[in-house]
Parts: C-alpha cells; structure tokens; sequence
C-alpha cells in the first residue's frame, strides 16, 4: 500500500559554490592524477636525470681515486673544466628523448581521447567553458612535464651545493637554480603548448602522440642535414652564424635554445674534449621568440578552434 510522501517543502542546495575561476582545476586535478598514477611516468623520469646519475658516480670515483691513491692532480684537472650550468642543459640533451616520451604520455590523448569518446559534449554542456577546458588540459600536461625535469635538475642542485662547493657550484653563480627553474618553466610551457595543440587536431591518442613524435624526431633530422650540409660549403665567414641558426629550427632545438638562453651558455663537454667548433652558440633572442612563438600561437590557435561541443540537430 502507497502512502503520501509527507514532506513536501522544497530544499535549495546549502553547500557553497565554487567560484568561475576553479572550474578549470577540476579539469587539471584529474589530468595530473592520471599522470602520477601512470608508473610508466616515475620510470621514464629517473631514466631521463641518467646525467646527474652519471656525473655523480664519476666525480664520486675520481674523490675516492684522489683520496686513496693520490690523484689529486686527476681531481684538480676534472673539476676545473667543470661548468656547473652546463650540468643542467647537458641533463636536457641526454634525457630529452625521454622527456618527449613523457610528453607523450601525459600530453597525446588529452583531447584526442575527449574527441574520440565525445566527451566535449559533456564537459562544454555544464558550466565549464572553453578557455576553462583548455587551461585545464594545458595545466595538467604543464605540471607532470616540469615536474619530471624539476625533480631530478633540483636534487642534484641541492647535492651538488653539499658536495662541490669548494668547486665553485654555489659562488660561480649564485642565481643557478632561479635560472635552471626558469628555464624548465619555459621549455614546459613550450611542450604543452605544441602537444595540446597536436592533441585537438586528432580524434585518436596514438594519432596525436605519433604526430607530435614524428614531428619531433623529422624537424631534428631536418636541421641537423641542413646544418650539415651548409658546414660542409665553402661559405663566407659572414654567413657561417645563419648556419649555427639552422640548428634551432626543429622542436629539440627550440627547447635546446631556451636552456642556454636562460641559463646564458653555449655548452661544454665535461667528460672529453672536443673543442669548441662542435658547440651551437645559443640563438639570439629573435631566432628563439620565432621558433618558440610562431608553432605555440598556430597550435594553440588550432586547440581553440577545434575545441566545441558536437551540435545534435533533430
């Protein structure tokens, strides 16, 4: 037998609102969630600070060598070609397949997948925009991209300010880490913005991930044939700077020019000597703002654009 409900006063929501502003952190909190959840990331990110491993173990051995056998000289002769900022561009150049394969893991499918699934009818038809979707997803690509070149740059910071300070690691220049922090910002920024751009053109995960590791890989391979092949022309003296910029028109060397932009350095080499005509001087500040902004404004011109809701017409 029925009864009638007898509480039949309306009850309006008591809990708070969140402000405009926060919509898109909800976007961003489940991204990197599924970031760090992804064991695959923590590997990749160990295996790409391999530098700061190597050099560690080697200035460790050449201590030991320095104290039980009397290779001082060996020591002195190490630590004085060392260039402490170039530590940390030299820990990019070594791991930076890696750190694109993170990119990839965090970054392909983050709206290739929604596209694919249709979610942006759900995420645009509640009270979310647009710029909140696409902070959000850029956010949550951002965050594990310089988390993984942050943690390793920012231990071996700290243990070299420990173990190499009679070396110069905190006098030669006090303003390393800011740099270094700096320069993974950017570099960050830099990624999530082709990949996220990548990502909206594609209704597939694996679509986007390999458009953007191919156009990772090719752009590298084009700039070191041209450079390449410009180096080996007889070639006046004035033109040999525009073939030094020929590096930096790829992804790699966009990121590559970053670091030593604002870490102010052109490289070295710590382990052996190849002098200095095997180093890219760093672009100038006009080379780096093309090969940086131009492909970040396009993409992300491209992310807006295809971000919309699928219109249903009955």
């Amino acid at each position: 037998m029925s009864s009638p409900i007898s509480d039949l006063t309306y009850r309006g929501y008591q809990g708070g609102l969140a402000p405009d502003k926060s919509r898109w952190q909800v976007i961003f909190r489940q991204a990197l969630r599924m970031a760090l959840k992804k064991r695959a990331y923590w590997i990749l990110m160990v295996l790409s600070g391999a530098h700061y491993l190597i050099f560690i173990a080697v200035s460790y051995f050449i201590d030991s060598f320095a104290g039980n056998m009397g290779g001082e000289q060996l020591k002195e002769q190490f630590f004085n070609r060392i260039i402490w900022r170039d530590q940390f561009l030299q820990g990019f150049q070594l791991g930076h397949f890696l750190l694109m394969s993170i990119a990839l893991l965090v970054g392909a499918g983050a709206i290739a997948n929604d596209n694919r699934s249709k979610a942006l009818l759900v995420y645009l038809s509640k009270p979310c925009s647009k710029r909140d979707y696409l902070i959000g997803k850029w956010m949550g690509m951002f965050v594990p991209i310089a988390m993984a070149l942050a943690i390793p740059a920012t231990i071996f910071y700290f243990y070299g300010a420990m173990n190499y300070r009679e070396f110069g690691f905190l006098t030669d220049d006090p303003w390393l880490y800011p740099k270094v922090i700096g320069a993974i910002g950017l570099a960050s920024a830099f990624q999530s913005s082709v990949i996220l751009g990548i990502s909206s053109l594609f209704d597939q995960g694996r679509l986007a991930g390999a458009a953007y590791a191919g156009a990772y890989v090719l752009t590298g391979i084009f700039a070191g044939i041209a450079q390449t092949i410009a180096a080996n022309q007889k070639l006046p003296e004035s033109v040999m700077p525009w073939v030094d910029r020929l590096h930096y028109l790829s992804l790699y060397g966009g990121i590559e020019g970053i670091y030593k932009t604002v870490l102010q350095t052109d490289g070295s080499f710590s382990f052996r000597d190849r002098g200095e005509s095997f180093l890219v001087p760093r672009p100038e500040l006009w080379l780096l703002a093309v090969v940086v902004i131009l492909p970040v404004t396009g993409l992300l011109w491209a992310a807006w654009r295809k971000v919309r809701a699928v219109e249903v017409v009955g």
